[in-house]
């Protein structure tokens, strides 16, 4: 018997995707029945109690009380013990990473951050390995691993950044660079993907019907969308689905880093507002000027600096982001016609701006979106804000797993 099995109890002996399948239910549930359980997946009562032993063995399910039928026997009640395994979750920013030391159902229990001076994968790499150590510290129960949200496109495998547009990447073994660093198993998905993970686990929608088609969009450097169908996660057939960053919304738009022109990220992207800015401050007539707010604004001058700005009630400002917000409201009302959602969840530094920019971008979906979808359609400004990532990145993880692998292989106990 190995030091997990004389640990943690007994390996799993009943068919692993029954297990699975009551593994994702007690994520879900807040507490259940083993008769509910039974109900709910088909499986015998044999079947179901074999599993729920198991599991118990093995720590991870606790019975937390009774509960009384209107008729029958009083049944008992179960609870996942969410945190007899932990996972770290983190996300590559444009200016750190920022990960989570999270339990089974990816809920947070410490966050670190750091900062990086290059955008080279190896100070990327060397960021997440000074988290991990903080994060390790903390640690209550085994870590299975870490998930991580990155910028680009990842493989098919979730092991490689295929390319990524803002850092310049191509071909990058994350996966590997970050194993060879902590030691620990890693799975890497395109940051967009994760969010909407960590939003389907710990974010806004309430119940499981909201949650069923639920899009997530990142708006701030880049533009990028990510997708649950049926409360799975849709990655696209070579997993770069959700760049809606370079779809067209202006056929003849400036030209965009990826080749094509009057991509929503050359009109709707923290860059392409402060490019619109200097547009208008050049177009703007001199005796028109001097009745505003002073802005001055160069080739130096960045989105953190408009922010301020806009914090004075500056009108070239507010006209950049009311722009940037209609173009966005575009392409999510086509998102909402194509896909029908039931829930838009949108993150980012530019769902952070405050009602100049989501009047104007729920507006625009009024008006563009076909009734049927817009009027059973939620639209909802992350809660999770930062921290959606790195909580995703702990459920991009937990949904990569199965059953068998945390019971028979717990991970380090530190």
């Amino acid at each position: 018997m190995s030091n997990a099995d004389r640990r943690f109890g007994h390996t799993m002996t009943q068919p692993p995707a029954s297990a699975d399948t009551i593994l994702h239910l007690l994520r879900q549930l807040p507490e259940t029945t083993r008769t509910d359980l039974t109900t709910l997946t088909g499986l015998s009562k044999a079947t179901v109690s074999g599993i729920v032993a198991q599991f118990m063995d093995n720590g991870l399910v606790i019975e937390s009380g009774k509960r009384q039928p209107s008729r029958g026997r009083s049944q008992i009640l179960l609870r996942l013990q969410a945190s007899a395994r932990q996972v770290i979750g983190a996300e590559f920013n444009e200016h750190g990473c920022r990960a989570v030391l999270a339990d089974l159902r990816a809920g947070p229990i410490r966050f670190s951050e750091r900062s990086f001076i290059s955008v080279t994968p190896e100070d990327f790499v060397e960021a997440l390995r000074a988290c991990v150590t903080e994060l390790q510290a903390s640690a209550t129960a085994p870590i299975m691993g870490i998930g991580i949200g990155v910028p680009g496109s990842v493989d098919e495998d979730g092991q490689s950044v295929t390319v990524s547009v803002p850092f310049k990447w191509r071909d990058v073994p994350f996966a590997d660079l970050v194993r060879e660093k902590t030691g620990f198993t890693t799975m890497i998905a395109n940051r967009a993907k994760t969010a909407v993970l960590g939003e389907y686990w710990q974010g806004n929608p309430a119940s499981r019907s909201e949650r069923s088609h639920l899009a997530y969009i990142n708006a701030g450097a880049g533009i990028v969308a990510g997708f649950m169908f049926d409360g799975d996660p849709y990655f696209g057939h070579t997993g770069s689905a959700g760049e809606i960053g370079h779809t067209t919304v202006e056929p003849d738009g400036p030209p965009c880093g990826c080749g094509n022109h009057g991509c929503l990220h050359m009109l709707a992207s923290e860059s392409a507002i402060v490019h619109h800015v200097r547009e208008l401050r050049a177009s703007t007539p001199d005796r028109l000027l001097l009745h505003q707010p002073a802005l001055d604004i160069d080739d130096d001058t960045t989105f953190e600096d408009l922010i301020a700005a806009l914090r004075d009630g500056h009108p070239l400002v507010e006209q950049a982001i009311e722009r940037a917000a209609r173009y966005l409201g575009i392409a999510i009302a086509n998102l909402a016609n194509t896909m029908n959602p039931s829930h838009v969840v949108i993150g980012g530094s530019l769902a952070a701006l405050g009602d100049v920019f989501l009047i104007p971008l729920r507006a625009e979906i009024q008006r563009r979106a076909l009734w049927n979808t817009r009027n059973h359609l939620g639209i909802a400004i992350s809660r999770l804000g930062d921290d959606v990532g790195p909580i995703g990145g702990a459920a991009l993880f937990l949904t990569r797993i199965d059953s068998a692998s945390i019971v028979e292989d717990p991970g380090y106990w530190l």
